[in-house]
């Protein structure tokens, strides 16, 4: 049986704030020597074809750095609206129809290997799912203040709650979303509009598009994997160095 066609996107939009960058986008930074979108970039050309890299902020030195990469196509977001605008950006872009999408962050693709991504892959399969995302645990959820998983008395996914919109409860939900995602192509090109703006931030995020497939009653799964399989993203200059030190330890 052949592979399904397989996209994949790359959001490197950001201004990385938190990072204090004025020059340069922050997934450009060197990680173990090696500009952090690389990572992203060079994995999912193993699994897909073409990879696309939305780019916002300091886009030309994002795209300079991979100006040599073949099959790169970018996409601009010219207003930086959050995760969920960025992918649809980046559906604008896309010329053709694949029948899956990958997406990934540019600041949190360091630690993934290609067997994560064909588990993933395996799972959406398995499950006939819409969305499948990857998952992991985290003692202390709301210091790294990522997406919180919500399940239903079955077990299966209804929603990911982003930790600044969430109560109290769902902030110390300890699965958390890694960021790393598989999609229907259809079912992304057809409910990416559905997602509503936060009431919190005024950002449309890729996560609630989650709720969107479990209101339509469509099967959503999660690979939950341990943590050092995910890793330390990277939103600030500490982070930056404390994820190369967990890196060596884990992967060297």
């Amino acid at each position: 049986m052949n592979k399904p066609s397989t996209a994949s996107i790359i959001l490197a939009g950001g201004q990385g704030k938190r990072l204090n960058s004025k020059e340069v986008n922050k997934v450009v930074y060197p990680f173990l020597g090696k500009p952090m979108i690389k990572y992203g970039v060079d994995l999912f050309k193993r699994v897909s074809s073409p990879v696309i890299v939305v780019v916002g902020a300091f886009a030309e030195s994002v795209k300079t750095v991979l100006k040599d990469e073949n099959d790169v196509l970018f996409a601009f977001q010219k207003e930086q609206l959050g995760t969920g605008h960025a992918v649809r950006v980046a559906l604008e872009a896309l010329g053709s129809q694949p029948e899956l999408v990958l997406v990934g962050m540019g600041d949190h693709m360091m630690y993934y290997s290609k067997k994560t991504l064909e588990d993933l892959l395996a799972l959406h399969k398995k499950e006939s799912a819409v969305v499948t995302f990857v998952s992991t645990k985290l003692d202390d959820p709301e210091e790294a203040a990522w997406g919180h998983v919500e399940r239903g008395a079955t077990g299966a996914v209804v929603d990911i709650i982003e930790h600044k919109d969430g109560n109290e409860t769902q902030k110390k939900i300890k699965e958390v979303n890694a960021g790393l995602y598989c999609f229907d192509f259809k079912f992304l090109k057809t409910h990416i509009s559905s997602i509503q703006k936060s009431p919190v931030t005024g950002e449309y995020y890729l996560t609630d598009i989650i709720k969107v497939a479990f209101t339509d009653k469509l099967p959503v799964a999660a690979l939950m994997v341990p943590f050092q399989e995910v890793g330390i993203g990277v939103n600030r200059a500490d982070e930056l160095e404390k994820s190369q030190v967990y890196y060596k330890k884990t992967h060297e």
